[in-house]
């Protein structure tokens, strides 16, 4: 018996990783924009940000509470990943995810030069977040849903990430206003967010529409029929 065991378990060990489904360009109508490159971080920190996206403004709006676990999905280099951290406290935990090693190794610089103990950066894959199960009080995706190649397995993983009452929040770049000086394929409007989010059980549950360029939407899992 053990002698079959052994070979069981040789068999597992040697199977082939599972391969990652095909990445799409295309999703529900909509064109999928390539995935900002880790070169262009410094942006992503720029100076003029604050008045361009009002991102203080967004972040109060989230009404975090200390203790809370939050998912800052798509993190870069960490500039709401740090604040966050901050919002929520020592009792509470920032999961930071990025697809690109590089973001994260910068990430990790931040968070030594800060200082914080409650940031968990985690290497995610372009199908596959890495979350745990049942642990997020809430993911934030900041200009970072249009780029996903796998949308719906990304959102299944985040929403079996997600706590029960926990939320989805979305930020995207208002495709219905032409005077948002940003690329199309990185806008979204209201109805493709929505179109998007239903079709992978979340519902709407509220939005912030003070955002100088974004729509600011919160999305809670749909009850299950």
């Amino acid at each position: 018996m053990r002698l079959i065991l052994s070979f069981l378990v040789l068999a597992i060990l040697n199977l082939p990783a599972q391969e990652a489904p095909p990445a799409l360009t295309e999703y529900l109508g909509r064109q999928i924009a390539q995935t900002m490159h880790w070169k262009g971080a410094e942006w992503l920190m720029r100076r003029v940000r604050e008045q361009e996206e009002g991102p203080s403004k967004m972040r109060a709006q989230l009404q975090v509470k200390p203790g809370m676990v939050i998912c800052d999905m798509g993190c870069g280099n960490g500039y709401h990943t740090l604040p966050l951290a901050e919002m929520v406290g020592e009792k509470g935990k920032i999961l930071a995810v990025d697809v690109q090693p590089e973001m994260i190794e910068m990430l990790r610089q931040n968070i030594e030069r800060k200082r914080l103990k409650n940031i968990e950066p985690i290497n995610g894959l372009y199908h596959d977040p890495k979350l745990p199960p049942n642990t997020c009080d809430m993911i934030l995706l900041v200009d970072v849903y249009h780029e996903f190649s796998h949308p719906v397995q990304m959102l299944a993983s985040m929403r079996a990430a997600l706590k029960p009452e926990g939320q989805l929040v979305l930020v995207e770049f208002r495709a219905e206003d032409d005077n948002v000086p940003i690329k199309p394929e990185h806008k979204m409007t209201k109805d493709q967010i929505n179109k998007e989010m239903n079709a992978n059980g979340f519902v709407l549950k509220r939005e912030y529409d003070g955002l100088p360029w974004q729509h600011l939407m919160f999305f809670g899992k749909a009850d299950k029929k």
